[in-house]
């Protein structure tokens, strides 16, 4: 079989990360390049996230820090944002813009609006298409879409984003007027003004923006959220970073030393009387680094261990999606509890067609039966590859070109590359990956500044191999 040309790529995904690694493509290729995005919706670089119209759902970050590419002049979107405040597109709070944190949607329009100039600027370089369709499968170069057409790319990038997280539980309440699966769908809390009682499902960064999309509704009853465990979306505060970092030679090298460093710097934090917060920044800058270190079996038990708080810990509110949720609570409409549910139910009948949650209460204790008018989803993403309902990511297991990656979420990925590890453990010449795919690997792989570093990273490899084989052809 004739490989098509090494300037092809198709990026399988149209979300944030597949944009944003189109437009690194553009931008470090120097001959012709033939770039596909297969992707269903309309418009590009909005995925789940940021597609979202509601302005209070932010980005998690100050505007200051989402520059898309590393030559790009620091005022770039900055200075983008001003003329869509000016043009009346965005009201931003008072003071510094640099010090805001924009709607979502906002910098889905942004990324949308540099790919397409990136292309323009091109010219008859770059071939893009943006191919309106959905991948089913993926073998060597052939792409089988579910519309039944096939196309070709010499090398393939799953940019596959996120996939919902359902509670089993709720498989048969799809539809039901009280169960919201889908807290971003057009007209997902219609007529919750009237409600009474709202149960939410999970207690992340997806809680909060079902939460302001509530208070923006006009609810103003009782919230309960049912989290596992019991922990807390956290709002974001900028603090100075905590300096107290091991050198390189001094990475923790299995699960144990991870756990007491992290303790030691929040003994140490507490002792100068400094702001939790400062120890983020410390633990992603050197995060990448010690899980590399780290074999599979000290991976896994530190995932276990640590990945609930470190989700809560790196991925905080935004103080203007936040305040939604700091006002409820002071009003005293929002309580917290800890355990397990076990039974999600249609109500008795004065219940107004609501639902009833039965709750193990986290530690024991007998069950708690919880009457709600509305029940919600919050639980976020799945990132299991086993467990996620989606014919691409079925098919690509089946025949062993991806692996689920033994910690649980994500692929077997080269993490020199991004290219997938089949089950033969060979290292794909092409099947990329980019963002929540390489979780497993890399284990921070969801905030805008990875995937970014990400799409450069593979730009730049992708680029050096069509130049090599390109030169092999001529010679």
């Amino acid at each position: 079989m004739t490989l098509p040309a090494p300037h092809s790529i198709a990026i399988v995904g149209g979300g944030f990360a597949g944009a944003v690694t189109a437009l690194h493509l553009i931008a470090s290729s120097a001959g012709p390049l033939d770039l596909t995005v297969v992707e269903p919706a309309a418009r590009l670089g909005r995925g789940i996230a940021y597609a979202t119209s509601e302005p209070d759902h932010v980005v998690n970050g100050l505007a200051g820090g989402f520059a898309l590419l590393e030559n790009q002049p620091e005022r770039h979107f900055l200075d983008w944002l001003s003329a869509e405040a000016e043009a009346g597109r965005w009201s931003p709070p008072a003071g510094d813009i640099a010090q805001s944190s924009p709607p979502r949607a906002l910098y889905g329009a942004y990324l949308e609006r540099e790919l397409a100039e990136a292309v323009r600027r091109a010219g008859g370089r770059v071939r893009f298409t943006h191919r309106r369709d959905r991948v089913v499968d993926v073998d060597g170069p052939t792409l089988t879409l579910a519309s039944g057409a096939t196309l070709t790319a010499r090398r393939v990038v799953l940019a596959t984003g996120l996939h919902r997280r359902e509670p089993a539980l709720a498989a048969g309440l799809l539809g039901h007027p009280a169960y919201v699966g889908d807290i971003f769908a057009p007209g997902a809390f219609a007529g919750a003004e009237q409600a009474s009682h709202v149960l939410l499902l999970g207690s992340g960064l997806s809680m909060l923006d079902a939460v302001v999309s509530l208070e923006k509704r006009g609810f103003r009853g009782r919230y309960t959220i049912v989290s596992r465990r019991g922990l807390l979306v956290a709002p974001r505060r900028e603090v100075a970073p905590w300096p107290g970092t091991p050198q390189a030679a001094e990475l923790p090298r299995n699960a144990r030393s991870v756990l007491r460093w992290i303790r030691r710097e929040r003994r140490a934090v507490a002792a100068a009387e400094r702001d939790w917060q400062s120890l983020p920044p410390l633990f992603r800058q050197h995060a990448a680094a010690i899980w590399a270190g780290l074999a599979d079996r000290e991976r896994v038990r530190l995932a276990h261990r640590l990945l609930p708080y470190w989700n809560l810990a790196m991925h905080r509110g935004a103080p203007s999606s936040y305040a939604f949720f700091a006002r409820a609570q002071a009003e005293g409409r929002l309580r917290h509890l800890a355990g397990t549910v076990t039974g999600i139910v249609p109500g008795d009948a004065g219940l107004r067609a609501g639902l009833r949650v039965v709750l193990c209460p986290k530690g024991g204790g007998a069950p708690l039966h919880l009457d709600a008018d509305r029940v919600v989803s919050s639980l976020g993403f799945e990132f299991d590859w086993t467990r996620i309902d989606d014919p691409l990511v079925r098919n690509l297991l089946r025949r062993g070109a991806a692996v689920p990656h033994p910690v649980g979420v994500g692929v077997r990925a080269d993490p020199a590359t991004l290219a997938l590890v089949d089950s033969e453990g060979r290292i794909s010449d092409t099947l990329f990956a980019v963002g929540h795919p390489l979780r497993g690997e890399l284990f921070e792989a969801s905030s805008l500044k990875e995937q970014i570093n990400q799409a450069t990273r593979l730009a730049a490899v992708l680029a050096r191999r069509a130049e090599a084989e390109s030169a092999r052809r001529v010679a």
